[in-house]
C-alpha cells in the first residue's frame, strides 16, 4: 500500500518493481516510476589488483535523499527502505535527485531522470560514508 509523501509522490516499499503504470493522478496528470536502491562507500579498503574497482558499494538502509521536480513542485525528502530499496510513483517530468547528509555520511552527488508514462526508470543513490579509506 503506498504511502503517501507528499502531492504526486507516494513511496511503496518493495522488493522488485516491474512494469509502470500509464495511469493518471487524480489530477489528471500521466505517470510512471522512479524504482532503485540507496549504496554508500567508504572509499577503498586496501589493496586490490589492477583492474579492480577501488571503491566499494553496500546497500544503504532507510538512507535519506530529497527528489525535487524540475518541472516545478517543492522537494520532498524520501528514505530507502531496510534493504536499502524504494519505490516512488511520479508525475512525468525530470527530477533531480539529491542525497542528504545523516549518521556516517556527508551525502553525495545529485542525479537527473527522467520519468516516463507507463514505464519503470532505474537508478542508484550513492552516498559517501565517512571516515573515508584512502
Amino acid at each position: 500500500m503506498p504511502v503517501r509523501i507528499g502531492v504526486g509522490i507516494a513511496v511503496v516499499f518493495v522488493g522488485f518493481a516491474t512494469g509502470g503504470t500509464g495511469r493518471a493522478s487524480s489530477d489528471g496528470q500521466v505517470q510512471g516510476r522512479l524504482s532503485g536502491v540507496t549504496q554508500i562507500s567508504y572509499g577503498c579498503p586496501g589493496p586490490q589488483r589492477e583492474g579492480e574497482p577501488g571503491e566499494r558499494w553496500s546497500s544503504f538502509a532507510r538512507a535519506r535523499f530529497r527528489v525535487t521536480n524540475l518541472g516545478g513542485g517543492g522537494p520532498r525528502t524520501v528514505t530507502s527502505d531496510r534493504r536499502g530499496r524504494f519505490m516512488l510513483v511520479l508525475t512525468v517530468d525530470r527530477y533531480r535527485l539529491t542525497p542528504l547528509r545523516q549518521a556516517h555520511t556527508t551525502g553525495g552527488t545529485p542525479l537527473t531522470v527522467t520519468i516516463h508514462a507507463a514505464a519503470t526508470t532505474w537508478t542508484r543513490v550513492r552516498l559517501q560514508g565517512f571516515p573515508r579509506m584512502l
